[in-house]
Protein backbone atom coordinates (compact mmCIF):
# COMPACT_ATOMS: atom_id res chain seq x y z
CA UNK A 1 0.00 0.00 0.00
CA UNK A 2 1.37 3.38 -1.00
CA UNK A 3 1.12 5.85 1.85
CA UNK A 4 0.96 9.60 1.45
CA UNK A 5 4.00 11.62 2.45
CA UNK A 6 2.04 13.10 5.37
CA UNK A 7 0.95 9.69 6.68
CA UNK A 8 4.42 8.23 6.28
CA UNK A 9 5.88 11.13 8.25
CA UNK A 10 3.36 10.66 11.10
CA UNK A 11 4.24 6.96 11.32
CA UNK A 12 7.98 7.62 11.16
CA UNK A 13 7.79 10.19 13.95
CA UNK A 14 5.69 7.96 16.21
CA UNK A 15 7.69 5.94 18.72
CA UNK A 16 5.24 3.02 18.71
CA UNK A 17 3.67 2.92 15.25
CA UNK A 18 7.02 3.25 13.51
CA UNK A 19 8.28 0.05 15.17
CA UNK A 20 5.01 -1.73 14.42
CA UNK A 21 5.11 -0.75 10.73
CA UNK A 22 8.78 -1.67 10.41
CA UNK A 23 8.00 -5.09 11.87
CA UNK A 24 4.92 -6.01 9.83
CA UNK A 25 4.76 -3.52 6.93
CA UNK A 26 0.98 -3.64 7.18
CA UNK A 27 -0.83 -0.29 7.35
CA UNK A 28 -4.17 -1.99 8.02
CA UNK A 29 -2.68 -3.49 11.17
CA UNK A 30 -1.73 0.02 12.30
CA UNK A 31 -5.33 1.12 11.81
CA UNK A 32 -6.54 -1.90 13.81
CA UNK A 33 -4.04 -0.83 16.50
CA UNK A 34 -5.65 2.61 16.72
CA UNK A 35 -3.63 4.69 14.24
CA UNK A 36 -5.25 7.88 12.95
CA UNK A 37 -4.00 10.43 10.43
CA UNK A 38 -3.69 13.29 12.90
CA UNK A 39 -3.82 16.83 11.58
CA UNK A 40 -0.86 18.13 13.55
CA UNK A 41 2.67 17.15 14.52
CA UNK A 42 2.11 16.10 18.11
CA UNK A 43 5.74 16.59 19.12
CA UNK A 44 5.59 20.30 18.31
CA UNK A 45 3.12 20.60 21.21
CA UNK A 46 5.02 18.55 23.79
CA UNK A 47 6.29 21.77 25.46
CA UNK A 48 7.77 19.84 28.37
CA UNK A 49 8.70 23.04 30.24
CA UNK A 50 5.13 24.38 30.10
CA UNK A 51 3.63 23.03 33.32
CA UNK A 52 0.27 21.73 32.15
CA UNK A 53 0.05 18.31 33.79
CA UNK A 54 -0.52 17.94 37.56
CA UNK A 55 2.01 15.75 39.35
CA UNK A 56 1.20 16.33 43.03
CA UNK A 57 -0.15 12.86 43.78
CA UNK A 58 2.94 11.32 42.21
CA UNK A 59 5.14 13.40 44.51
CA UNK A 60 3.17 12.09 47.49
CA UNK A 61 3.42 8.45 46.39
CA UNK A 62 6.89 8.03 44.92
CA UNK A 63 8.89 7.90 48.14
CA UNK A 64 10.88 4.66 48.53
CA UNK A 65 9.70 3.31 45.15
CA UNK A 66 12.12 1.14 43.17
CA UNK A 67 10.14 0.58 39.96
CA UNK A 68 7.74 3.53 39.53
CA UNK A 69 4.91 3.12 37.04
CA UNK A 70 2.19 5.59 36.08
CA UNK A 71 -1.01 4.38 34.41
CA UNK A 72 -2.74 6.28 31.61
CA UNK A 73 -6.07 5.90 29.88
CA UNK A 74 -7.43 8.07 27.06
CA UNK A 75 -10.98 8.56 25.84
CA UNK A 76 -13.95 10.89 25.70
CA UNK A 77 -14.78 10.32 29.40
CA UNK A 78 -18.17 11.89 28.97
CA UNK A 79 -18.46 11.22 31.86
CA UNK A 80 -15.95 9.24 33.91
CA UNK A 81 -17.91 6.42 35.54
CA UNK A 82 -17.30 3.56 37.95
CA UNK A 83 -16.27 1.25 35.14
CA UNK A 84 -13.38 3.57 34.26
CA UNK A 85 -12.31 3.78 37.89
CA UNK A 86 -12.48 0.03 38.40
CA UNK A 87 -10.52 -0.55 35.20
CA UNK A 88 -7.67 1.57 36.57
CA UNK A 89 -7.82 -0.14 39.96
CA UNK A 90 -7.62 -3.56 38.30
CA UNK A 91 -4.62 -2.45 36.27
CA UNK A 92 -2.96 -1.04 39.37
CA UNK A 93 -3.42 -4.26 41.32
CA UNK A 94 -2.08 -6.40 38.48
CA UNK A 95 0.98 -4.24 37.83
CA UNK A 96 1.85 -4.13 41.52
CA UNK A 97 1.46 -7.90 41.64
CA UNK A 98 4.11 -8.33 38.93
CA UNK A 99 6.59 -5.97 40.57
CA UNK A 100 5.80 -2.37 39.65
CA UNK A 101 5.20 0.47 42.11
CA UNK A 102 2.13 2.25 40.75
CA UNK A 103 2.50 5.82 42.00
CA UNK A 104 -0.34 7.40 40.06
CA UNK A 105 -2.70 7.30 37.12
CA UNK A 106 -4.15 9.73 34.60
CA UNK A 107 -7.29 10.00 32.55
CA UNK A 108 -6.56 12.02 29.42
CA UNK A 109 -9.82 13.33 27.87
CA UNK A 110 -9.78 13.33 24.07
CA UNK A 111 -9.47 16.47 21.99
CA UNK A 112 -12.51 18.58 21.19
CA UNK A 113 -12.01 18.08 17.43
CA UNK A 114 -12.62 14.37 17.98
CA UNK A 115 -15.31 14.33 20.66
CA UNK A 116 -17.37 17.15 19.11
CA UNK A 117 -18.03 14.97 16.01
CA UNK A 118 -20.04 12.56 18.13
CA UNK A 119 -23.83 12.95 17.79
CA UNK A 120 -24.30 12.79 21.56
CA UNK A 121 -21.87 15.62 22.34
CA UNK A 122 -23.70 18.53 23.95
CA UNK A 123 -21.18 20.12 26.31
CA UNK A 124 -17.82 21.87 25.90
CA UNK A 125 -14.16 21.16 26.61
CA UNK A 126 -13.93 23.27 29.77
CA UNK A 127 -16.95 21.71 31.45
CA UNK A 128 -15.89 18.22 30.36
CA UNK A 129 -12.42 18.65 31.90
CA UNK A 130 -13.80 20.14 35.11
CA UNK A 131 -16.40 17.36 35.50
CA UNK A 132 -13.60 14.81 35.09
CA UNK A 133 -11.47 16.60 37.69
CA UNK A 134 -14.32 16.58 40.19
CA UNK A 135 -14.98 12.88 39.53
CA UNK A 136 -11.56 11.87 40.86
CA UNK A 137 -10.84 14.72 43.28
CA UNK A 138 -10.85 12.43 46.33
CA UNK A 139 -8.65 9.74 44.81
CA UNK A 140 -5.19 9.42 46.35
CA UNK A 141 -3.60 8.49 43.02
CA UNK A 142 -5.80 9.34 40.01
CA UNK A 143 -5.56 12.67 38.18
CA UNK A 144 -6.73 14.33 34.97
CA UNK A 145 -4.14 15.28 32.37
CA UNK A 146 -5.59 18.15 30.30
CA UNK A 147 -2.65 18.35 27.89
CA UNK A 148 -4.13 16.31 25.03
CA UNK A 149 -7.41 18.20 25.01
CA UNK A 150 -6.34 21.73 26.00
CA UNK A 151 -2.76 22.19 24.88
CA UNK A 152 -2.71 20.54 21.44
CA UNK A 153 -4.29 22.16 18.39
CA UNK A 154 -6.14 19.08 17.13
CA UNK A 155 -6.63 15.37 17.81
CA UNK A 156 -3.55 13.14 17.95
CA UNK A 157 -2.71 9.46 18.34
CA UNK A 158 -2.95 7.98 21.82
CA UNK A 159 0.65 6.84 21.38
CA UNK A 160 1.75 10.49 21.34
CA UNK A 161 -0.07 11.04 24.64
CA UNK A 162 1.87 8.14 26.16
CA UNK A 163 5.21 9.32 24.79
CA UNK A 164 4.77 12.91 25.88
CA UNK A 165 3.50 12.00 29.38
CA UNK A 166 6.44 9.66 29.96
CA UNK A 167 8.95 12.32 28.87
CA UNK A 168 7.19 14.96 31.00
CA UNK A 169 7.18 12.83 34.13
CA UNK A 170 10.76 11.70 33.64
CA UNK A 171 11.80 15.36 33.39
CA UNK A 172 9.75 16.75 36.28
CA UNK A 173 9.31 13.86 38.73
CA UNK A 174 11.69 10.90 38.28
CA UNK A 175 13.71 9.71 35.26
CA UNK A 176 12.84 6.08 36.12
CA UNK A 177 9.10 6.49 35.55
CA UNK A 178 7.43 4.35 32.91
CA UNK A 179 3.89 4.86 31.63
CA UNK A 180 1.54 1.91 31.19
CA UNK A 181 -1.43 2.41 28.85
CA UNK A 182 -4.77 1.02 30.11
CA UNK A 183 -7.63 0.27 27.70
CA UNK A 184 -10.68 -1.91 27.27
CA UNK A 185 -11.00 -5.07 25.23
CA UNK A 186 -13.05 -3.26 22.58
CA UNK A 187 -9.62 -1.99 21.51
CA UNK A 188 -7.71 -5.20 22.26
CA UNK A 189 -5.57 -4.89 19.11
CA UNK A 190 -4.01 -1.73 20.54
CA UNK A 191 -1.61 -4.09 22.30
CA UNK A 192 0.19 -4.63 18.98
CA UNK A 193 1.70 -1.19 19.63
CA UNK A 194 3.48 -2.48 22.71
CA UNK A 195 5.05 -5.68 21.41
CA UNK A 196 8.50 -4.06 21.30
CA UNK A 197 8.13 -0.89 23.39
CA UNK A 198 6.15 0.46 26.31
CA UNK A 199 3.50 -1.30 28.37
CA UNK A 200 -0.04 -2.08 27.24
CA UNK A 201 -2.69 -3.25 29.72
CA UNK A 202 -5.91 -4.57 28.18
CA UNK A 203 -8.90 -5.05 30.49
CA UNK A 204 -11.52 -7.56 29.36
CA UNK A 205 -15.10 -6.39 29.03
CA UNK A 206 -17.57 -9.25 28.75
CA UNK A 207 -19.22 -7.94 25.59
CA UNK A 208 -15.81 -7.85 23.87
CA UNK A 209 -14.55 -11.20 25.18
CA UNK A 210 -13.99 -12.59 21.67
CA UNK A 211 -11.73 -9.67 20.69
CA UNK A 212 -9.90 -10.01 23.99
CA UNK A 213 -9.21 -13.73 23.59
CA UNK A 214 -8.16 -13.38 19.96
CA UNK A 215 -5.67 -10.61 20.72
CA UNK A 216 -4.40 -12.47 23.78
CA UNK A 217 -3.69 -15.57 21.68
CA UNK A 218 -1.84 -13.68 18.93
CA UNK A 219 0.13 -11.02 20.82
CA UNK A 220 2.92 -12.65 22.77
CA UNK A 221 5.07 -10.10 24.56
CA UNK A 222 5.93 -9.41 28.17
CA UNK A 223 5.02 -5.77 27.46
CA UNK A 224 1.41 -6.72 26.70
CA UNK A 225 -0.75 -7.47 29.72
CA UNK A 226 -4.23 -8.99 29.41
CA UNK A 227 -6.48 -8.88 32.48
CA UNK A 228 -9.72 -10.83 32.83
CA UNK A 229 -12.50 -8.88 34.48
CA UNK A 230 -15.80 -10.18 35.81
CA UNK A 231 -16.84 -6.91 37.47
CA UNK A 232 -20.29 -5.92 36.22
CA UNK A 233 -19.22 -2.27 36.16
CA UNK A 234 -17.04 -3.12 33.16
CA UNK A 235 -20.25 -3.25 31.13
CA UNK A 236 -21.12 0.34 31.95
CA UNK A 237 -21.16 2.68 29.00
CA UNK A 238 -20.56 6.42 29.04
CA UNK A 239 -23.05 6.61 26.18
CA UNK A 240 -25.81 5.15 28.36
CA UNK A 241 -25.31 7.43 31.35
CA UNK A 242 -24.08 10.70 29.85
CA UNK A 243 -27.60 12.05 29.24
CA UNK A 244 -28.27 12.27 32.97
CA UNK A 245 -24.98 14.03 33.57
CA UNK A 246 -24.77 16.56 30.79
CA UNK A 247 -28.11 17.07 29.10
CA UNK A 248 -29.56 20.50 29.82
CA UNK A 249 -26.44 21.37 31.78
CA UNK A 250 -26.68 25.05 32.69
CA UNK A 251 -23.96 27.52 33.56
CA UNK A 252 -23.44 28.53 37.14
CA UNK A 253 -25.51 31.61 37.86
CA UNK A 254 -23.90 34.01 40.30
CA UNK A 255 -25.81 36.48 42.41
CA UNK A 256 -24.58 39.38 44.51
CA UNK A 257 -21.28 41.23 44.31
CA UNK A 258 -17.97 40.17 42.85
CA UNK A 259 -15.41 42.09 44.87
CA UNK A 260 -11.93 43.08 43.71
CA UNK A 261 -9.65 44.27 46.51
CA UNK A 262 -7.45 47.04 45.14
CA UNK A 263 -4.26 47.24 47.18
CA UNK A 264 -2.99 50.35 45.41
CA UNK A 265 0.80 50.43 45.29
CA UNK A 266 1.29 48.23 48.36
CA UNK A 267 2.26 45.13 46.31
CA UNK A 268 4.76 47.09 44.22
CA UNK A 269 7.29 48.12 46.85
CA UNK A 270 9.96 46.18 44.96
CA UNK A 271 9.37 48.33 41.86
CA UNK A 272 8.97 51.70 43.53
CA UNK A 273 12.70 51.98 44.18
CA UNK A 274 13.44 52.37 40.47
CA UNK A 275 10.11 52.90 38.64
CA UNK A 276 8.41 56.30 38.44
CA UNK A 277 5.56 56.27 40.95
CA UNK A 278 3.15 58.18 38.73
CA UNK A 279 3.84 55.90 35.76
CA UNK A 280 3.35 52.83 37.93
CA UNK A 281 0.04 54.10 39.27
CA UNK A 282 -1.25 54.82 35.75
CA UNK A 283 -0.31 51.31 34.62
CA UNK A 284 -1.92 49.76 37.69
CA UNK A 285 -5.18 51.66 37.20
CA UNK A 286 -5.33 50.68 33.55
CA UNK A 287 -4.79 47.04 34.49
CA UNK A 288 -7.62 47.25 37.03
CA UNK A 289 -9.99 48.87 34.53
CA UNK A 290 -9.28 46.18 31.95
CA UNK A 291 -9.60 43.39 34.52
CA UNK A 292 -13.03 44.71 35.48
CA UNK A 293 -14.03 44.63 31.81
CA UNK A 294 -12.87 41.03 31.52
CA UNK A 295 -14.96 39.99 34.50
CA UNK A 296 -17.98 41.96 33.29
CA UNK A 297 -17.86 39.98 30.05
CA UNK A 298 -17.33 36.72 31.90
CA UNK A 299 -19.63 36.62 34.92
CA UNK A 300 -23.22 35.58 34.36
CA UNK A 301 -26.25 36.38 36.47
CA UNK A 302 -27.52 39.27 38.50
CA UNK A 303 -24.14 40.49 39.72
CA UNK A 304 -22.19 43.66 40.07
CA UNK A 305 -18.45 44.13 40.23
CA UNK A 306 -17.16 46.34 43.00
CA UNK A 307 -13.69 47.38 44.05
CA UNK A 308 -12.57 48.29 47.53
CA UNK A 309 -9.53 50.38 48.27
CA UNK A 310 -7.39 48.27 50.59
CA UNK A 311 -5.36 51.12 52.18
CA UNK A 312 -8.63 52.87 53.00
CA UNK A 313 -10.12 49.59 54.17
CA UNK A 314 -7.17 49.01 56.50
CA UNK A 315 -7.49 52.52 57.93
CA UNK A 316 -11.19 52.03 58.59
CA UNK A 317 -10.63 48.62 60.15
CA UNK A 318 -7.92 49.95 62.48
CA UNK A 319 -10.34 52.54 63.80
CA UNK A 320 -13.05 49.92 64.39
CA UNK A 321 -10.65 47.45 66.01
CA UNK A 322 -8.43 49.87 67.93
CA UNK A 323 -9.58 48.56 71.31
CA UNK A 324 -9.63 44.90 70.28
CA UNK A 325 -7.04 42.23 70.94
CA UNK A 326 -6.45 41.11 67.36
CA UNK A 327 -4.76 38.31 65.46
CA UNK A 328 -4.48 39.16 61.78
CA UNK A 329 -4.29 36.75 58.84
CA UNK A 330 -4.35 39.54 56.27
CA UNK A 331 -1.17 40.50 54.41
CA UNK A 332 -1.66 44.22 55.00
CA UNK A 333 -3.71 44.66 58.17
CA UNK A 334 -1.34 44.50 61.14
CA UNK A 335 -2.96 43.29 64.34
CA UNK A 336 -1.51 42.94 67.79
CA UNK A 337 -0.29 39.57 66.56
CA UNK A 338 0.07 38.51 62.92
CA UNK A 339 0.04 35.06 61.41
CA UNK A 340 1.89 34.97 58.11
CA UNK A 341 0.20 31.78 56.97
CA UNK A 342 -0.88 30.62 53.53
CA UNK A 343 -2.56 27.63 51.94
CA UNK A 344 -0.34 25.39 49.79
CA UNK A 345 -1.72 23.94 46.54
CA UNK A 346 -0.26 21.77 43.81
CA UNK A 347 0.65 23.66 40.65
CA UNK A 348 -1.34 23.04 37.45
CA UNK A 349 -3.95 21.05 39.35
CA UNK A 350 -7.72 21.69 39.78
CA UNK A 351 -6.84 23.21 43.20
CA UNK A 352 -10.14 22.04 44.63
CA UNK A 353 -8.38 21.29 47.94
CA UNK A 354 -5.23 22.67 49.49
CA UNK A 355 -2.43 20.42 50.70
CA UNK A 356 -1.72 22.11 54.01
CA UNK A 357 -1.38 25.42 55.81
CA UNK A 358 2.18 26.71 55.97
CA UNK A 359 4.15 29.88 56.67
CA UNK A 360 4.51 32.47 53.94
CA UNK A 361 7.85 32.70 52.19
CA UNK A 362 10.65 34.26 54.27
CA UNK A 363 8.65 34.08 57.53
CA UNK A 364 9.18 31.88 60.64
CA UNK A 365 7.65 28.42 60.83
CA UNK A 366 3.96 28.27 61.79
CA UNK A 367 4.76 26.76 65.17
CA UNK A 368 7.15 29.59 66.02
CA UNK A 369 4.55 32.18 65.04
CA UNK A 370 1.85 30.51 67.12
CA UNK A 371 4.13 30.28 70.15
CA UNK A 372 4.41 34.07 70.25
CA UNK A 373 0.67 34.46 70.90
CA UNK A 374 -0.12 34.49 74.63
CA UNK A 375 -3.19 33.02 76.28
CA UNK A 376 -6.25 35.21 76.00
CA UNK A 377 -9.33 36.15 74.01
CA UNK A 378 -8.87 37.53 70.51
CA UNK A 379 -10.63 38.88 67.44
CA UNK A 380 -9.44 37.07 64.31
CA UNK A 381 -9.03 39.39 61.30
CA UNK A 382 -8.97 38.23 57.68
CA UNK A 383 -9.63 39.79 54.30
CA UNK A 384 -12.58 37.56 53.41
CA UNK A 385 -14.06 34.12 53.97
CA UNK A 386 -16.00 32.68 51.06
CA UNK A 387 -16.01 29.03 52.19
CA UNK A 388 -14.86 29.43 55.80
CA UNK A 389 -12.36 26.59 55.49
CA UNK A 390 -9.26 28.72 56.01
CA UNK A 391 -10.53 30.27 59.22
CA UNK A 392 -11.63 26.86 60.46
CA UNK A 393 -8.14 25.46 59.81
CA UNK A 394 -6.47 28.41 61.55
CA UNK A 395 -8.66 28.00 64.63
CA UNK A 396 -7.68 24.33 64.79
CA UNK A 397 -3.99 25.30 64.68
CA UNK A 398 -4.20 27.83 67.50
CA UNK A 399 -3.20 26.71 71.02
CA UNK A 400 -6.13 25.87 73.30
CA UNK A 401 -5.36 28.83 75.55
CA UNK A 402 -5.90 31.19 72.58
CA UNK A 403 -9.66 31.74 72.31
CA UNK A 404 -11.24 33.34 69.25
CA UNK A 405 -14.31 35.23 70.39
CA UNK A 406 -14.99 37.16 67.20
CA UNK A 407 -14.12 37.16 63.50
CA UNK A 408 -13.74 40.41 61.59
CA UNK A 409 -13.71 40.24 57.79
CA UNK A 410 -12.34 43.29 56.00
CA UNK A 411 -14.52 42.62 52.97
CA UNK A 412 -17.64 43.10 55.10
CA UNK A 413 -16.84 46.82 55.22
CA UNK A 414 -18.39 46.94 51.77
CA UNK A 415 -21.78 46.24 53.39
CA UNK A 416 -22.81 44.05 50.50
CA UNK A 417 -23.44 40.39 49.79
CA UNK A 418 -20.64 38.95 47.69
CA UNK A 419 -20.20 35.55 46.06
CA UNK A 420 -16.45 35.88 45.54
CA UNK A 421 -13.58 38.12 46.56
CA UNK A 422 -10.29 38.41 44.68
CA UNK A 423 -7.17 40.51 45.18
CA UNK A 424 -5.96 42.59 42.26
CA UNK A 425 -2.34 41.68 42.95
CA UNK A 426 -3.05 37.99 42.36
CA UNK A 427 -3.56 38.63 38.64
CA UNK A 428 -0.39 40.70 38.17
CA UNK A 429 2.79 38.71 37.71
CA UNK A 430 5.88 39.56 39.73
CA UNK A 431 4.49 41.85 42.40
CA UNK A 432 4.93 41.18 46.11
CA UNK A 433 2.92 38.43 47.78
CA UNK A 434 0.79 37.83 44.70
CA UNK A 435 -0.85 34.73 43.36
CA UNK A 436 -1.38 31.24 44.75
CA UNK A 437 1.15 29.48 46.96
CA UNK A 438 2.07 26.34 45.06
CA UNK A 439 4.28 23.28 45.33
CA UNK A 440 6.58 22.83 42.35
CA UNK A 441 7.50 19.36 41.08
CA UNK A 442 10.91 19.70 42.79
CA UNK A 443 9.10 20.39 46.11
CA UNK A 444 10.04 24.09 46.16
CA UNK A 445 7.34 26.46 47.33
CA UNK A 446 6.62 29.29 44.91
CA UNK A 447 3.74 31.57 43.97
CA UNK A 448 1.87 31.47 40.68
CA UNK A 449 -0.33 34.21 39.24
CA UNK A 450 -4.02 33.52 38.78
CA UNK A 451 -3.54 32.40 35.17
CA UNK A 452 -3.38 29.11 33.28
CA UNK A 453 -1.50 26.86 33.06
CA UNK A 454 -0.45 27.30 36.69
CA UNK A 455 -3.61 28.32 38.56
CA UNK A 456 -7.18 27.17 38.05
CA UNK A 457 -9.36 30.24 37.48
CA UNK A 458 -12.57 28.23 38.03
CA UNK A 459 -11.80 27.47 41.65
CA UNK A 460 -9.85 30.65 42.37
CA UNK A 461 -11.96 33.39 40.77
CA UNK A 462 -15.32 32.06 39.53
CA UNK A 463 -14.37 32.04 35.84
CA UNK A 464 -16.43 29.45 33.98
CA UNK A 465 -14.61 26.26 32.91
CA UNK A 466 -15.34 26.84 29.24
CA UNK A 467 -13.87 30.36 29.26
CA UNK A 468 -10.83 30.08 31.52
CA UNK A 469 -8.41 29.28 28.66
CA UNK A 470 -9.25 32.42 26.66
CA UNK A 471 -9.52 34.40 29.89
CA UNK A 472 -5.97 33.38 30.72
CA UNK A 473 -4.63 34.50 27.35
CA UNK A 474 -6.28 37.87 27.96
CA UNK A 475 -4.64 38.06 31.40
CA UNK A 476 -1.18 37.36 29.98
CA UNK A 477 -1.84 40.17 27.49
CA UNK A 478 -2.93 42.54 30.28
CA UNK A 479 0.31 41.75 32.08
CA UNK A 480 2.34 42.46 28.96
CA UNK A 481 0.53 45.78 28.57
CA UNK A 482 1.10 46.62 32.24
CA UNK A 483 4.87 46.18 32.02
CA UNK A 484 4.96 47.83 28.61
CA UNK A 485 3.28 50.93 30.08
CA UNK A 486 6.05 51.32 32.66
CA UNK A 487 8.37 52.60 29.94
CA UNK A 488 11.33 50.47 31.05
CA UNK A 489 12.25 46.83 31.08
CA UNK A 490 11.59 44.96 34.32
CA UNK A 491 13.77 41.91 34.83
CA UNK A 492 12.78 38.68 36.55
CA UNK A 493 15.42 39.25 39.24
CA UNK A 494 13.64 42.49 40.21
CA UNK A 495 10.37 40.72 41.02
CA UNK A 496 8.99 38.85 44.02
CA UNK A 497 11.24 35.95 45.08
CA UNK A 498 8.40 33.41 45.01
CA UNK A 499 7.50 34.31 41.42
CA UNK A 500 11.17 34.10 40.47
CA UNK A 501 11.24 30.48 41.71
CA UNK A 502 8.35 29.54 39.43
CA UNK A 503 9.76 31.21 36.34
CA UNK A 504 13.27 29.88 36.89
CA UNK A 505 11.80 26.39 37.22
CA UNK A 506 9.98 26.91 33.91
CA UNK A 507 13.30 27.87 32.32
CA UNK A 508 13.66 31.65 32.41
CA UNK A 509 16.78 33.29 33.82
CA UNK A 510 17.23 36.24 36.13
CA UNK A 511 17.71 38.64 33.22
CA UNK A 512 14.56 37.58 31.36
CA UNK A 513 12.20 40.53 31.04
CA UNK A 514 8.62 40.35 32.26
CA UNK A 515 7.45 41.21 28.75
CA UNK A 516 9.41 38.26 27.34
CA UNK A 517 7.77 35.99 29.91
CA UNK A 518 4.30 37.23 28.98
CA UNK A 519 4.90 36.89 25.24
CA UNK A 520 6.23 33.35 25.68
CA UNK A 521 3.06 32.28 27.49
CA UNK A 522 0.79 34.10 25.03
CA UNK A 523 2.50 32.35 22.11
CA UNK A 524 2.34 28.92 23.75
CA UNK A 525 -1.36 29.21 24.63
CA UNK A 526 -2.40 30.81 21.34
CA UNK A 527 -0.61 28.12 19.33
CA UNK A 528 -2.84 25.44 20.85
CA UNK A 529 -6.22 27.10 20.25
CA UNK A 530 -8.52 25.18 17.93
Amino acid sequence: MNLSEKTSKIIKNDRFYNKLYQKYGDFNLLVDAGFIDSKVDAKSFYNLNLLTTPVGKLLDNIKDCNNPLVLLSTGGFLPIHQGHLNMMELAKSKMEEIGYDVIGGYFSPSHEHYVSTKPYYNTNLGDRIFECQKAIENSSWLMIDPWESMYVKSYINFTSVIDRLEKYLQLHVDKRIKVGYVFGSDNAKFNYCFEDDGIGICINRSKNAKDFEEAKSKIKSKNCIFIDNNDISSQLSSRNIRINNFQNKSEKINQGTFLIRDEGLLPFQNLLTFVDKEQLEKARKKFLDNLILLFKNELKGDIKISTINVPGQIKQAKEILKDKNTISLDSYFKGRYNLEITRLFDISSPQLHYLKMQERSDYPAIGDQLNKIPAGKFTLVDDDSVSGNTIKSIKELLPKQVEITDIFLLSKLLNDDYFDVVDLRDFIIGCNNSGLTIRLPDFQTARSPYILPYTNLVTRSSVSPKNQFDFSIDLWQLNFDFYNHLGQEILLKQTDNSFQKLMRYVGFNNNSTLKEICLWHIEKLNSTKC
